[in-house]
């Protein structure tokens, strides 16, 4: 067994307390430069560093959502059930005849579309751009210019085209199964 050791001798001591003055400063060095650094990056004693790590934080996120979009789901209308198809096609029409007829009165959207899945396919598609666009807080410019100047000019072309053979007895068809009814259908 060993011995407990003495006290330590007062030169020990005095050893010791100048190894620690050195590190301590050393420390308050290091801290000065810390300091100084953050003063040159524009963070000041007042800043409060947690909430300034959130903001980045957010930035990040919104410049990682910028580069890849997440918009809302295409629309889709294989294998509905009758009740969901109808509550769909319903959505659907409110905004043709609110956004579409009223606001973009220049282009042909004739009765008979509803009757038309194609037609329904394109529209649908047409109205998710349209609130990815414009149900933003702010919304995109360069988006807005391409669904005005490229989606919406296309999609009521093709429209146009399905639904231009059609005779008047088209729109008055009771149920979208009625299809073979249709002359021509598409």
């Amino acid at each position: 067994m060993s011995t407990p050791s003495a006290e330590p001798t007062p030169r020990a001591l005095g050893e010791s307390l100048a190894a620690l003055a050195a590190q301590v400063a050393d420390l308050r060095g290091q801290i000065c430069a810390i300091d100084a650094r953050l003063d040159q990056a524009g963070l000041r004693g007042d800043l409060d560093l947690a909430a300034r790590f959130e903001e980045l934080a957010q930035t990040v996120t919104g410049a990682l959502d910028a580069a890849a979009p997440r918009g809302p789901a295409a629309p889709y209308w294989i294998g509905l059930d009758r009740d969901t198809y109808a509550s769909q096609l319903a959505d659907l029409q409110r905004w043709a005849d609110i956004v579409l007829r009223q606001q973009y009165g220049g282009y042909e959207l004739r009765d008979c579309w509803p009757r038309h899945i194609h037609a329904i396919w394109e529209l649908s598609t047409l109205a998710a751009e349209w609130h990815h666009t414009y149900q933003a807080p702010r919304p995109d410019l360069a988006r807005a210019l391409e669904l005005h100047d490229r989606w919406l000019p296309g999609t009521m072309r093709r429209i146009t085209g399905i639904t231009s053979a059609c005779q008047p007895q088209c729109v008055m068809l009771r149920d979208p199964g009625d299809w073979g009814a249709r002359p021509r259908y598409r």
